[in-house]
């Protein structure tokens, strides 16, 4: 993703949002910073406001957000002066995905950063390191793995599938997550060969060596030099799994980020895929949604290609940053039409243009699949 995205400052919560309580003075319990309290929603009274108790103490609150009589909270002391301030505190499993959140937001290019840095340090002047303290085969596997993960000219010629760029990950599908729980042992799920097995093999092997008593200094200091780059990466990886939950189960899109590697040309795509009638809790077959696939070559250009599939029917609008760009995707729209069509879909407008501001667009498209607007929960005395 552009590296240039600036988000603002507050984002959408995963859970209840931030609780502003002004009291003439504390609650009978005392308060002080840092301390968890829980709190309990106990009646509604008019003009969107409530009867709050925390501990021996009924507050009133005025809320922004419908708050239900029964609701139980757990909120955090942020701040006593000038005025009381407490915010919802998410239960461990929000936590992680909010964590998740917030670094993907705060670098959205960090899967792409980690994979070109573990790339550089594995094939190259660091390799002979990897192979003597993890081993050749390991090496072996991880720079397969890697490369499978990296979008080059040699998988492009093949053709590009996105089943395959998650699996060369280790990202687990949701089909095969399902095969797995409904055929225990049957182990339908290939991710021994994905990026992330081969990132937790190759720690495994280097803990090993720390822990050995025939340890050299200069190997252990080597372990210790490279262990944060195996494990930055991994961390990238399970963010993409722990966001892809989260929108699933939240908002029905998926989002992927591939490297793309080219001769002299470095890059990545970023994709978004949006079920466009998703409903919480419906499992029906999609027939309407929404594909972005955004290019960012600095060499090349910015591209981007926005599909809207509705039953059988496609349209298709490609935009390119540069004129010379532009006429060579022109050239490739009679192939796609015609797989196009042998997919089923009737191709009601595929166009492409020249636009010098695509990568506002673009940008435009990232802060509208991972920013939301934060809600505030005033309550007074």
């Amino acid at each position: 993703m552009p590296s240039d995205v600036n988000f603002p400052p507050v984002f959408k919560p995963l859970v209840d949002p931030v609780v502003q309580i002004k009291l003439a003075q504390l609650p009978s319990t005392g308060l002080s910073i840092g301390q968890t309290v829980e709190a309990r929603v106990m009646e509604r009274l008019d003009d969107r406001r409530f009867i709050i108790r925390i501990g021996s103490s009924h507050l009133t609150a005025e809320a922004e957000p419908t708050l239900r009589p029964g609701q139980a909270m757990t909120l955090r002391v942020d701040s006593l002066s000038p005025r009381v301030l407490l915010s919802v505190a998410p239960p461990p499993e929000e936590r992680i995905t909010a964590e998740h959140l917030r670094v993907c937001r705060s670098n959205p290019g960090a899967l792409t950063q980690s994979l070109a840095e573990l790339a550089e340090i594995a094939g190259g002047v660091r390799g002979a390191d990897f192979s003597r303290l993890a081993g050749r085969d390991n090496l072996a596997a991880l720079l397969d793995a890697l490369a499978s993960a990296m979008l080059g000219l040699e998988q492009i010629e093949r053709g590009f599938s996105l089943r395959d760029a998650v699996r060369s990950l280790g990202l687990s599908l949701e089909g095969d997550l399902r095969k797995a729980l409904e055929s225990p042992g049957s182990n339908p799920v290939p991710s021994q060969s994905g990026l992330k097995a081969c990132l937790m093999k190759v720690l495994e092997e280097f803990r090993a060596k720390l822990q050995s008593a025939e340890i050299q200094p200069a190997d252990a200091n080597a372990i210790r030099e490279l262990t944060p780059v195996l494990e930055r990466t991994v961390r990238a990886i399970e963010s993409q799994q722990v966001l892809n939950v989260h929108f699933q189960e939240t908002e029905g899109k998926l989002l992927l980020q591939v490297p793309l590697i080219l001769p002299g040309l470095t890059g990545k795509a970023d994709i978004f895929i949006r079920d466009e009638e998703w409903c919480p809790g419906e499992g029906k077959k999609k027939e309407a949604f929404r594909v972005v696939f955004a290019l960012e070559m600095d060499a090349l250009g910015d591209v981007m290609a926005q599909a809207h599939f509705r039953a059988k029917e496609a349209t298709i609008r490609i935009c390119c940053e540069k004129e010379p760009v532009a006429s060579f995707v022109s050239g490739l729209l009679p192939e796609l039409e015609k797989h196009l069509i042998a997919a089923g879909y009737h191709v009601a407008k595929l166009v492409v243009s020249a636009d010098s501001n695509v990568r506002e667009a673009i940008q435009e498209c990232i802060r509208e699949e991972l920013y939301g607007d934060g809600q505030t929960l005033n309550l007074f005395a």
